[in-house]
């Protein structure tokens, strides 16, 4: 008997598999792809960075197949079948690769839709060997040059972030966010610096430098320990007793204003 029910488990769960429906499946195609990344420490990791369109379509797939099992194609190819275990807002996504080649040629698929593969910018940091149609951004141009003679601490600056907050809400494109690295983290201000806590990765460090003249303002971080953490700008504004926060998810980019499409936005409320 308890053969018979293990067959026909098995067999139910093979029609199932058969029949599911096409909104189970996440595809990848040529052009939804901005910058690929390979790092092949031991086994080989492929991530990519989705454009802003398939960034928002991640987030609804994975919002509408919670908890279910999902299909992930690539170039007509199917990658991996997991189990979403939580929304995903993008833009980084790790596709299932086998080897150093595997990963290499699904770069070439993937990016190679507006240049020749020989053609693609590629350079080499702590995350891997990239690839993309686009030069990479200095860092120097991601952040605010200091005003010349400004060196002295504004502790005015600061004043609005200082203390330990806890996140009381979190949302991306009007929906909650049920990421535990962002939910269940806590941020504690000390004059110029951000000791970020979260579940798994512990305590980091930043810098912080203030743009308290920008409408609305906003801080960039700097990664101090560890030292390869990703730096980048949030916007902050106090709202009665709370802090709310945006900012682009990865620190991609600054924000422009809390209106932008595709934000991560939260609410602090001071620790208790």
């Amino acid at each position: 008997m308890r053969i018979l029910l293990s067959v026909l488990f098995v067999f139910a769960s093979a029609s199932l598999r058969a029949q599911a429906p096409a909104n189970s499946t996440f595809s990848l195609s040529p052009g939804d792809v901005t910058e690929a990344a390979i790092d092949n420490p031991g086994r080989a990791r492929l991530q990519v960075t989705l454009t802003p369109k398939k960034s928002a379509e991640l987030f609804t797939f994975t919002d509408l197949n919670l908890n279910k099992q999902v299909k992930i194609v690539v170039c007509d190819k199917v990658r991996s079948e997991p189990f979403v275990r939580e929304r995903m807002a993008g833009p980084q996504m790790e596709i299932f690769v086998s080897s150093p080649e595997d990963a290499l040629a699904t770069v070439k698929a993937l990016l190679s839709s507006r240049l020749p593969f020989e053609e693609l910018y590629q350079w080499t940091n702590s995350s891997g060997i990239h690839y993309s149609d686009k030069p990479p951004v200095p860092a120097s141009a991601q952040r605010r040059p200091a005003p010349q003679g400004t060196n002295v601490l504004n502790k005015s600056d600061f004043k609005e972030l200082q203390g330990s907050w806890t996140v009381a809400k979190a949302t991306m494109m009007g929906k909650d966010i049920q990421d535990p690295s962002i939910q269940k983290s806590e941020w504690k201000f000390q004059d110029n610096e951000l000791i970020l806590l979260e579940p798994e990765k512990g305590a980091i460090r930043f810098a912080l430098e203030i743009d308290a003249k920008a409408e609305p303002k906003a801080f960039h971080l700097t990664p101090i320990q560890p030292a390869k953490e990703r730096s980048g700008w949030i916007l902050f504004s106090r709202e009665g007793n709370n802090l709310k926060i945006a900012f682009h998810d990865n620190l991609e980019r600054r924000p422009a204003s809390f209106s932008e499409p595709e934000l991560i936005i939260g609410i602090l409320t001071p620790k208790k």
